[in-house]
């Protein structure tokens, strides 16, 4: 069975194209370079091998494609483990042949789905957190706190306002989510799936125009979930199948390999050696392990050893992983905001402070004891006017991270621990709260780093959520005045009482 974490529908998707063969990968417990093909395997073989895999894929795609209501476009993406990025399998997209008969999407779909044509636009891998993919899976990865059922969560999540990736100034240009709106693409599902230890999602795309109400309805939502466990488990079955096959071809290579390698070893070592080989056999009964050097001479190795030498490989490929991942995922960094945009980030942020500011003069004058602490809301602003579409900009993770991590900052203030200690436990307790509870707030981390220094009390924790609220209020209707701007993208206060009212319903 599948472990399925969550879900999430996101406006204006990225479309993959069809026939990319090269940019998939295996499943990561067999990556492509650990599969035991051999120099003389025949190339046709491993080419019937991969053609099978790949046509059992695309049946099974295309025919959830055509049955599922409103989906004009299937896509199904696998998790590299080694190299921690997104990749889509070969043959792991389908899209409705209606969508090249329209003389507007004509162009764009060819160029996403024809690999002959000289602008052909492929999928890349993606990094976790870059492009639709990659964004879907984080949001999936944060939201794993248990299994949900789609039926329930798929209505409350799909909206057809919510910002556009393809002007979030987070996210680095993307042609192929151009062409795919272009294409007609409005809407997406993302839904992961998790054989063993093989793992991705499979994305459902609509048209923009597509009914919500038999989107969201329980037998389609079912289906969808149902046809998400057959894609996965053929994805998670089809490189292990070739590692079988090729093991297979592979055993009659080896065998001569090993008694070549053992006539070699007899003509090194000699009678003495072989002599010596004979009496050193453990308590129960098994040879020593023998390795060869480069030279060919042989050695006998013991157990601890052979054990040793297995940890220190995968050190060696644990420090590998981080060198290739430092290198960073080569993607495009995010394009800057135009001059209008900039000049309205510039008067949000001024109006918005200045009005902050004599909120905490007048406070000051009435109990010189008590001020706004401002260090926080100037990371605030820059979230609230730079980052406006951003999970951590909203409300909700607004007040209700500063609740969690002012309460937890002045709860160390009672502890007898080292002033640095007691700082740094503090602030990582609050973000590690936070993080926990979904409501990952930056400005909140750096009030709980001040509020654990000491000399704050309870008293300041509610001058500075009256501070957040009056920010809120401001970007609100600042941000909302432009016409490209949406603050906020979510208020999702009731979001722990639906979710946990939920789960009380379902254990009754």
């Amino acid at each position: 069975m599948t472990e399925k974490s969550d879900h999430v529908v996101i406006e204006m998707p990225p479309l993959a194209s069809a026939g990319e063969e090269d940019r998939g990968v295996l499943p990561p417990t067999t990556p492509a370079a650990d599969i035991p093909w051999t120099t003389t395997e025949a190339p046709s073989r491993m080419e019937r091998d991969e053609k099978f895999d790949m046509e059992m894929l695309q049946r099974t795609i295309g025919d959830t494609g055509r049955w599922a209501f409103g989906t004009i476009a299937v896509e199904a993406w696998v998790l590299n483990e080694s190299t921690g990025k997104l990749v889509r399998p070969p043959m792991g997209l389908w899209v409705d042949p209606v969508l090249s008969r329209g003389s507007e999407a004509n162009e764009a779909v060819l160029r996403l789905v024809d690999t002959e044509r000289p602008d052909h636009v492929g999928p890349d891998p993606l990094a976790p957190g870059i492009g639709l993919p990659g964004v879907l899976w984080s949001d999936l990865a944060r939201n794993a706190s248990g299994a949900r059922n789609m039926q329930n969560e798929f209505g409350e999540i799909l909206n057809p306002y919510v910002s556009s990736l393809r002007v979030d100034p987070d996210q680095p240009y993307n042609l192929r989510l151009k062409l795919s709106l272009e294409a007609g693409i409005g809407l997406v599902a993302g839904v992961p799936y998790h054989f063993r230890n093989t793992r991705g999602l499979v994305l459902y795309m609509a048209r923009k125009t597509a009914d919500i109400t038999k989107l969201k309805s329980k037998c389609n939502t079912d289906y969808l979930l149902s046809a998400t466990d057959a894609i996965g488990s053929i994805v998670a079955l089809s490189g292990r199948r070739r590692a079988c096959l090729a093991e297979r071809r592979k055993e009659r290579e080896d065998v001569r390999r090993r008694l070549r390698l053992k006539m070699v070893a007899v003509v090194r070592i000699r009678g003495t050696l072989l002599k010596d080989g004979r009496d050193r056999v453990d308590q129960t009964g098994n040879d020593v392990p023998v390795i060869l050097d480069h030279s060919g001479h042989a050695s006998f190795v013991s157990g601890a050893k052979l054990g040793g030498i297995k940890y220190w490989r995968s050190i060696k490929g644990k420090f590998m992983m981080v060198l290739r991942k430092c290198r960073g995922a080569n993607n495009e960094p995010p394009p800057p905001m135009g001059n209008f945009e900039s000049i309205w980030t510039f008067c949000g942020v001024f109006v918005s402070l200045l009005m902050l500011l004599y909120f905490s003069d007048a406070i000051a004058k009435r109990n010189p004891q008590y001020s706004l602490v401002l260090g926080p809301f100037g990371a605030l602003m820059t979230l609230q006017y730079g980052l406006t579409a951003a999970p951590a900009s909203q409300p909700r993770n607004a007040v209700l991270g500063q609740v969690i991590a002012l309460s937890i900052a002045l709860g160390m203030t009672y502890t007898k621990l080292e002033t640095n200690v007691r700082r740094s436990l503090g602030t990582a307790l609050a973000i590690s709260a936070m993080t926990r509870l979904g409501i990952t707030h930056p400005p909140a981390g750096a009030a709980a780093l001040i509020f654990t220094g000491g000399g704050y009390n309870w008293g300041h924790l509610g001058i500075m959520l009256a501070g957040n609220v009056l920010a809120i209020f401001s970007a609100t209707v600042i941000n909302d005045m432009n016409a490209t701007r949406q603050y906020p993208t979510f208020w999702g206060f009731g979001y722990w009482y639906k979710h946990f009212g939920y789960r009380k319903r379902r254990i009754e």
